[in-house]
């Protein structure tokens, strides 16, 4: 987990190509530093790239805010329509799963308020499950769940979220365990005759 959080910061410290939706040529350090600082400069990025803008490495700006912990530009975004649910990035996954990857676990909740999907699986056949289950987001898990999240996906290494709870205090390792728990069909026993 660790070497995926570096390989994806060190992409993300590459700069710069031309957007593939672009209407202007304009770089990722642009792009970032829009981000970075904060909702007006992001409004005045609007103007010189679309919504729905994505560049080289299938970013979107909505995977930006998140990764910046920019909660107003993320509200923002999703009030003008961006795609939520859109997958790109590294890993190819959510801007929910991006928020939890990283711990910003508001961002998180907010996402899955305004309705991003939540069973869409990232390039290693992870969803938002999976991811929060890793890290043992008790809370996030909980929120998931209840709000539709599969506990019997697998990802590409055959693992659902409970394969992947962590060794953490038994409290909390208990509580991931009960509520990621996955019932088996009861299969009915045959009579003999």
């Amino acid at each position: 987990m660790m070497l995926k959080k570096i390989v994806y910061t060190l992409l993300l410290i590459a700069i710069g190509v031309v957007g593939l939706h672009a209407k202007t040529k304009i770089s990722e350090r642009q792009i970032v530093s829009a981000i970075k600082k904060g909702l007006p400069a992001t409004k005045k990025l609007l103007k010189k790239v679309p919504i729905d803008y994505i560049n080289s490495k299938d970013d979107t700006l909505l995977h930006y805010a998140v990764r910046f912990r920019k909660r107003k530009v993320v509200e923002y975004l999703v009030n003008q329509k961006i795609l939520i649910s859109r997958k790109g990035g590294l890993f190819d996954g959510t801007a929910l799963q991006e928020a939890i990857y990283y711990g910003h676990l508001g961002i998180a909740s907010y996402l899955i308020e305004k309705g991003s999907l939540l069973n869409i699986q990232n390039k290693y056949g992870e969803t938002a499950l999976h991811i929060a289950a890793e890290n043992g987001y008790l809370d996030i898990v909980e929120e998931l769940i209840s709000n539709g999240a599969s506990k019997s996906i697998v990802d590409s290494e055959g693992h659902t979220p409970y394969d992947l709870i962590p060794n953490l205090s038994w409290d909390s390792r208990k509580k991931l365990k009960e509520v990621l728990r996955v019932e088996k069909p009861k299969t009915p026993k045959s009579k003999s005759f």
